[in-house]
């Protein structure tokens, strides 16, 4: 792979501001690097631009200093490029849905890898069902909602190793570019530990470039376990902004150390005061909901109530899709099931009808929920300001207060023109910590946060536990849905580990 190819000046711009710009963006070649980052700091964006499959539609993109145009269809003959595969974030971008599954499996240079062998790369993805349970997904066209997101994850990475099979029987030498932007975002982590083992071994087999855009820095304490030997082949980098600089990115060495450390020093907290541990909800194991039974157990695996204490975090089990998130809405009085017991403060809560009970009783006065997706929860067209405005009844907020807190959240230098900027031009990694905040700042009782690690760089995710476990300390109660597996059983004793499960 030519040098100049290897690290390239981008510029990126829409019509009201920069996206991104870098000196010097690229990768190694030959080796397997790990992209870490914030959301929404320009991790995708760059590599898009990178691999020449970026459409410009309103942007001004430069890279080098020339048209991107000129570099994109250059750079797309290369062999490395050509030989490659870019795996999208969002999976169902990719998807054409006038064509079935198994169609876009065997298009174009996929098509040469059909039969046994190209269905042995789809069930790979899927090693515990049989074969023929598979084949009615490969008839299906693709809808927003079917297949599920992560099934989708699953057949995109089918794909890219479709291709990276196809690369690894041509006898020529060469390199092929494998970019995969957060390959295991639906995917819980047996199926995001089966994806690394694929693509490790592929890369003993015959190396290529491999890059993984990812936020989960847990990647770092499995492959350190399961392949030490790797070290030199695999890359830890970090896209941050240069504090001496506005708007201008850089691209550092991780030292994955300082990861492994921070993981070692969590510890779980208890509050000492009086009311610590005293129940203050409890939902009856046997949720029934869309005809399906959920019901939780402890690590020993005895059947037990979801309950929550003062001073207590409690987390929430469970491989992706199972219905984490349902359980949550259910407690907040957002979804309805056909069968369920739940008692807030000794209290039975009704479960139909209830909106108004839980606006005069829970919401925002005794329980909050941050959801997983910032831009979901969020109105875009807001300020930031505006956000916490609509907390209160008089639609007022006391300025200094909630300029000392976002300074907390988003760094020293926040300044009071930060609460007038709308939220749809924040980043993915500020608006997720404007949406945790939002949540923390309301100083409920309950607080239930799903997936609160989402998209945060490791500065944010040690701020959010420090939070986490300051809110135990205040004797509140929390209730915790993470795929961060590991970090979340440091911090949360296996009393109050309960697994969810369907019947």
């Amino acid at each position: 792979m030519p040098e100049t190819s290897r690290f390239v000046n981008i510029q990126i711009h829409s019509e009201e501001r920069c996206l991104a710009q870098m000196d010097s963006f690229g990768f190694e070649a030959g080796k397997i690097t790990f992209l870490l980052g914030e959301s929404g700091i320009g991790k995708s964006l760059l590599s898009k631009v990178y691999m020449g499959i970026l459409e410009e539609r309103q942007l001004r993109i430069t890279v080098n200093g020339r048209p991107y145009g000129a570099y994109a269809s250059r750079i797309r003959r290369h062999p490395a490029w050509h030989n490659g595969f870019f795996v999208f974030q969002e999976p169902s971008s990719h998807f054409n849905p006038l064509r079935t599954i198994g169609e876009q499996l065997n298009e174009g240079q996929l098509a040469r890898l059909k039969g046994r062998q190209g269905e042995e790369v789809v069930q790979s993805f899927w090693p515990h069902t049989p074969r023929q349970e598979l084949r009615p997904l490969l008839k299906v066209y693709p809808k927003p909602y079917r297949p599920s997101g992560g099934e989708k994850q699953r057949l995109l990475l089918a794909m890219a190793f479709k291709k990276l099979r196809l690369y690894q029987k041509r006898s020529a030498a060469g390199d092929a570019l494998f970019i995969f932007d957060e390959p295991s975002g639906n995917l819980d982590n047996v199926a995001r530990n089966g994806f690394l083992d694929q693509l490790l071994s592929h890369y003993r087999e015959k190396p290529f470039t491999a890059v993984v855009i990812t936020h989960d820095y847990t990647i770092i304490s499995y492959l350190n376990r399961h392949y030490p030997g790797m070290r030199d082949n695999v890359l830890w980098r970090e896209l941050q902004r240069d504090a001496g600089e506005s708007g201008k990115l850089q691209l550092i060495s991780f030292p994955e150390k300082s990861f492994t450390d921070w993981l070692r020093a969590l510890n779980p907290v208890r509050s000492h005061l009086d009311h610590s541990g005293h129940e203050i909800l409890r939902l009856k194991s046997g949720v029934r909901i869309w005809d399906k039974n959920y019901h939780f157990f402890n690590i020993s695996g005895e059947e037990k109530d979801l309950t929550l204490t003062r001073g207590d975090a409690v987390y929430l089990k469970a491989p992706s899709g199972i219905g984490k998130t349902t359980i949550a809405k259910i407690i907040m009085g957002l979804l309805s099931p056909s069968r369920a017991v739940l008692a807030i403060q000794g209290k039975t809560v009704p479960l139909k009808k209830n909106r108004a009970f839980y606006a005069k009783h829970i919401w925002g006065r005794l329980a909050t929920m941050v959801f997983q997706h910032a831009d979901e929860a969020l109105n875009r067209q807001l300020t930031v300001e505006e956000v916490f405005k609509v907390l209160s009844e008089k639609r007022t907020v006391h300025r200094q207060k909630l300029l000392r807190r976002l300074r907390e959240w988003f760094g020293g230098r926040t300044a009071e023109a930060f609460l007038h900027r709308p939220v749809k031009y924040l980043s993915g990694g500020q608006k997720q910590r404007l949406n945790l905040l939002r949540g923390f700042v309301q100083n409920t009782d309950i607080l239930i946060l799903d997936e609160p690690l989402n998209g945060l760089d490791l500065k944010s995710a040690d701020l959010v536990i420090k939070k986490i476990q300051d809110r135990q300390r205040d004797g509140k109660a929390l209730l915790i849905i993470s795929h961060n597996e590991e970090i979340m059983e440091k911090i949360i004793g296996e009393e109050n580990i309960f697994y969810l499960k369907t019947r």
